[in-house]
């Protein structure tokens, strides 16, 4: 029941944020106010560690072997690339934008466009960080302690993208099912793969799921799809090759085949 627990928490938490939402006509108190939302989460999740898990926070958090990070942020490299490639391949338009942006905040004021990008960094590191804690450190580990990796992995996949839902908007709920699910599910069973493979390494998919959303946040590109499923086809590939990559990658000396 932990994980589950733990993912109605973070609903509540989403729940009073929401509406703090309207209270803000700049980025900079809002990206704030969003740091402070995913701080509540890392407490909950630490919480859930110490007392569900029984983990020790000192095992969770330990720097086993910066290899693990310097993996994790070169997949991340190695998807945007194959990613933009694939994305080429099948004609998408490629749009070049100004830098720096806020991408998905240009309705509201600014004080400081740097300040503001800053910020906006700094929400999309601590985010993945607090994300890593709570759906492969507590989430994964959990469920997979009592049901094995495949169903450890699916079932943080998909409350890591569940959580993602602002459930409290009917019109948000269908775009992002339309639009976001694929991507959020497949960044998910490839990160739950990553932490399988590194053992548990808590910084490999950190340094990942972090890479990721600096790239997504700071690089001026935005696509156009050439037809409706376009995105979510080129996401489903380039995740694919990922695993695939990552399948054969020897971890210790080894390859490290995942347990049935």
């Amino acid at each position: 029941m932990g994980p589950f627990i733990l993912l109605i928490l973070i609903y509540l938490v989403w729940f009073v944020r929401y509406p703090a939402w309207r209270w803000f006509e700049s980025v900079e108190p809002l990206f704030l106010m969003l740091i402070l939302s995913y701080f509540v989460v890392l407490l909950f999740s630490i919480f859930f560690l110490k007392k569900d898990a029984k983990k020790s926070l000192s095992r969770v958090f330990k720097m086993r072997n910066y290899r693990m990070v310097l993996i994790g942020i070169v997949f991340a490299f190695l998807f945007q690339s194959v990613w933009f490639l694939i994305s080429l391949g099948i004609a998408s338009k490629l749009e070049f934008l100004s830098f720096p942006s806020l991408k998905g905040y240009e309705s509201y004021a600014v004080y400081s466009i740097l300040l503001g990008f800053v910020l906006y960094l700094a929400f999309a590191v601590f985010g993945a960080f607090v994300e890593e804690v709570a759906f492969r450190g507590y989430v994964q580990s959990r469920i997979t302690s009592r049901y094995g990796h495949i169903v450890g992995v699916f079932v943080a996949s998909l409350f890591f993208s569940l959580q993602h839902i602002h459930i409290f908007e009917l019109n948000w709920v269908e775009k992002f099912f339309q639009t976001q699910f694929i991507y959020v599910f497949c960044f998910g069973i490839f990160v739950g793969y990553l932490f399988l493979k590194s053992k548990e390494d808590i910084w490999s998919v950190f340094a990942f799921h972090a890479s990721m959303n600096i790239f997504n946040v700071s690089l001026p590109i935005e696509v156009t799809p050439t037809f409706p499923i376009a995105t979510q086809f080129v996401t489903i590939i380039s995740f694919i090759l990922m695993i695939l990559l990552l399948r054969f990658l020897p971890f210790n000396g080894k390859s490290i085949q995942p347990a049935t």
